[in-house]
């Protein structure tokens, strides 16, 4: 169970895949940009080279042929049709003698000397004949370039749009499968806690991280164990000196007899009942020992009827009022061992007559794969019932009563499970209960 107040947390691999699409985005349109300016410069100079190769035709016709006709509009055989390269030829009195049938009839280009310049809408290349008074206008619409490089600009960034959800799709599958080299971590992380994370086959980033998490779960184990030691230690310790205070507090009330003073016996007496109480507690820290020393972990058939007749011939003969036993006809046969569940029932009925009050009843039930022990005491409402499971599940939190967390861990050792319910009727009333899988 994750506590309340745990964040969702955000995905390395969603992350990860966003900022590489990214990545590969910008450097797409980085490489295009500089394929494009590549693609200009070398477009221009071949059109400039048709321009002026165009004009070097045309003056190598010569006078005989320039002077002979003026050509206004498109030559015979041809009709209208698209062209990108247009020409002018001008005699040496600037008057028009030859033009294609899209070239304008104004000059291309002012008088000027030979070259390639922009003027208006054309890119012209001017150029002189040396044997001749003529000269050659060639020019191209600028719109004709710009329209050749946005082309390519679209040859380059199209591909993009199907590249960009490959890329996705190539990227999910290639995170997912190295992030699926950590699943042996996680389930080492949700099994045992007591257990080393993997280092095998773990990417070399992350080993040092690993490597300070079982470092630091070994210092905790240590701690752990220690902890226990000392408890079982000094509640085996605890219990003679106990016995023998008790017995001198019983040998006290019996010296000072009937005739002792109210207030004397009353000490005594509460003195007695502080001594049972810390002989109670001593008595389940050595029990929770056992427990942590894996005492449930044995299997044997258990027969749950029995279980619960033996547990109460205890409260009887212990004095105590027994709770109300009620069994099912059917057989009531788990796997578990017959001592730690006697300690976990044991504790159930404690708890209920602890929290539940003195006046409360006490039912145990005995189900098929179910031990169950309800009282009818005040319960608990919804959260602080919700607190107290969270506790029990962390094994910490000042609600996990030693009784239930005892009875926790030999659920857990035992293969079965605690289940907690308050109220039960009548918004009243609390109910644990050990179940166990049916076959």
């Amino acid at each position: 169970m994750r506590p309340d107040n745990a964040t969702a947390g955000w995905s390395l691999e969603r992350r990860l895949r966003r900022r590489m699409l990214l990545a590969l985005l910008l450097a797409w349109l980085l490489g295009s940009g500089v394929a494009l300016l590549a693609v200009q410069e070398e477009t221009d100079e071949v059109l400039d080279s048709a321009l002026v190769e165009t004009g070097q035709h045309l003056l190598g016709l010569g006078d005989a042929v320039l002077g002979s006709v003026a050509l206004q509009g498109a030559p015979a055989g041809f009709a209208a049709h698209e062209e990108f390269v247009v020409y002018q030829v001008l005699d040496a009195q600037g008057r028009l003698r030859w033009r294609s049938h899209r070239a304008p009839e104004a000059q291309l280009a002012p008088a000027v000397r030979p070259g390639l310049l922009n003027h208006g809408a054309w890119r012209v290349a001017v150029l002189d004949s040396r044997a001749s008074a003529y000269r050659v206008l060639v020019a191209e619409p600028l719109a004709h370039r710009a329209e050749v490089l946005w082309e390519a600009a679209l040859a380059m960034l199209l591909p993009l749009l199907a590249l960009l959800p490959l890329s996705w799709l190539i990227l999910h599958l290639l995170l997912r499968a190295s992030f699926r080299s950590l699943a042996p971590v996680q389930q080492a992380l949700r099994g045992d806690a007591q257990a080393a994370l993997p280092l095998q086959g773990m990417p070399q980033e992350w080993l040092p991280l690993l490597q300070e998490v079982n470092a630091m779960r070994a210092r905790q184990q240590m701690m752990v164990e220690a902890e226990r030691a000392f408890a079982g230690q000094m509640a085996h310790e605890l219990r003679t000196p106990l016995a023998a205070a008790r017995a001198q507090v019983q040998r006290l009330l019996q010296v000072l007899g009937p005739a002792a003073p109210p207030a004397q016996a009353e000490r005594a007496g509460a003195v007695l009942k502080q001594l049972d109480r810390v002989s109670a507690l001593a008595a389940r820290l050595l029990e929770l020992a056992r427990v942590d020393a894996g005492l449930a972990l044995r299997r044997e058939p258990v027969d749950l009827k029995l279980l619960a007749r033996l547990v109460l011939d205890e409260f009887e003969h212990g004095g105590q009022r027994p709770p109300q036993l009620h069994l099912c006809e059917a057989p009531a046969l788990v796997l578990g061992d017959m001592d730690a569940l006697g300690i976990a029932l044991r504790n159930l009925v404690h708890n209920a007559r602890l929290h539940g009050g003195a006046e409360a009843n006490v039912e145990l039930l005995v189900e098929p794969a179910r031990l169950c022990v309800r009282d009818d005491g005040p319960g608990l409402d919804a959260g602080r019932l919700a607190q107290l499971r969270q506790d029990l599940t962390l094994g910490q939190g000042p609600q996990a009563r030693l009784g239930l967390a005892l009875v926790h861990k030999i659920a857990e050792q035992s293969g079965a499970l605690l289940r907690l319910r308050s109220p039960c009727a009548g918004g009243r009333g609390f109910e644990a209960s050990i179940e166990w899988a049916r076959p």
